[in-house]
């Protein structure tokens, strides 16, 4: 009981009441159903201007037996950052490693990237179909080196399971920074 004989029971029910009163009305089941769609699925003919733009960018393999650092690390995957002019980057895949259906990934964005972004939303364009084949989020650990972890489906997961870091990759990146996601 309070000091006003109102038990602490009975103020959590009008607490309760007044916040049901005071909460705005549950979204329709076609606007959850809306945002639960894949962007791709959302802006069909923006991704398709993008992957064509994705699947012109040349892998330049050259420049890499400059620099040892390179030398250790794996090939590059073409990556296009979607701000408000997209731009054209590489990601040197620096781990990749599937097990339990689980994909754990490190990469390090390289080229004109712009300001670096804490999170990007990670659509894995296939390399041949222009199709995407997997969405996960990016978190920036260093500079512009990022990690992701991801569950695979069944079908990724035995065929992404024998490659190694050093192997040409079968897909190219579509980064979005997440503020520009929500």
């Amino acid at each position: 009981m309070t000091s006003r004989g109102v038990s602490i029971e009975q103020l959590l029910r009008w607490r309760l009441a007044r916040a049901e009163a005071d909460a705005p009305p549950a979204p329709r089941a076609a606007r959850l159903l809306e945002r639960a769609r894949p962007w791709w699925e959302v802006w069909p003919e923006r991704f398709r201007a993008q992957a064509e733009r994705l699947g012109r960018m040349q892998l330049a393999y050259g420049y890499a037996a400059t620099d040892p650092r390179q030398a250790r690390s794996g090939h590059p995957v073409p990556a296009l950052i979607a701000h408000a002019e997209d731009v054209e980057a590489f990601a040197r895949v620096l781990y990749f490693h599937v097990r339990d259906g689980r994909l754990r990934l490190r990469f390090h964005l390289e080229g004109p990237t712009g300001r670096p972004e804490p999170t990007f939303e990670v659509t894995f364009v296939s390399d041949g179909a222009a199709r995407p084949v997997l969405i996960a989020n990016a978190t920036q650990s260093v500079d512009a080196e990022y990690r992701l972890d991801a569950e695979l489906s069944p079908d990724l997961e035995r065929s992404w399971e024998p490659l190694r870091v050093t192997d040409p990759m079968p897909f190219r990146f579509i980064l979005r920074p997440i503020a520009a996601v929500s």
